[in-house]
């Protein structure tokens, strides 16, 4: 709506640079053409509760608005406190599997090392005989 005055005004301004009428007659116009510019306007109680209504509107919306907001807040924060939780019990089984692999990694190397002395010890002794 400003762009819409600035343009009409900066027009009203050239023509009456370029106008072919005298001042007075030019002036009469301009305030014959306010009228009736002015006419088509809504009466000033029809524009007032034409602006309480839009008013009222964009209140609401805003309202609502904000109200969306502050859910989308609150679920985000669900979110990443559930994800946290999540991480931490997901960095806790890496950790106890981890952990596992390394017993039973442990348990087969002391198994492997007690099959080959004892397959050492029978060598030997096959030997002997």
């Amino acid at each position: 709506m400003k762009g819409f005055i600035t343009g009409l005004l900066l027009g009203l301004g050239i023509g009456l640079l370029i106008a072919p009428m005298r001042g007075e007659e030019t002036r009469q116009q301009l305030a014959d053409r306010f009228a009736e510019l002015r006419g088509y306007l809504p009466e000033n109680e029809q524009f007032n509760d034409y602006v309480h209504q839009v008013s009222d509107r964009v209140s609401q919306t805003s309202g609502n608005l904000k109200n969306y907001a502050q859910q989308a807040v609150s679920k985000v924060k669900d979110t990443g406190s559930t994800l946290g939780e999540l991480g931490q019990k997901a960095g806790t089984d890496v950790k106890q599997a981890g952990q596992d692999v390394v017993d039973t990694t442990k348990q087969t190397v002391k198994s492997v090392k007690q099959s080959a002395q004892t397959d050492k010890i029978d060598a030997a002794g096959s030997d002997n005989n």
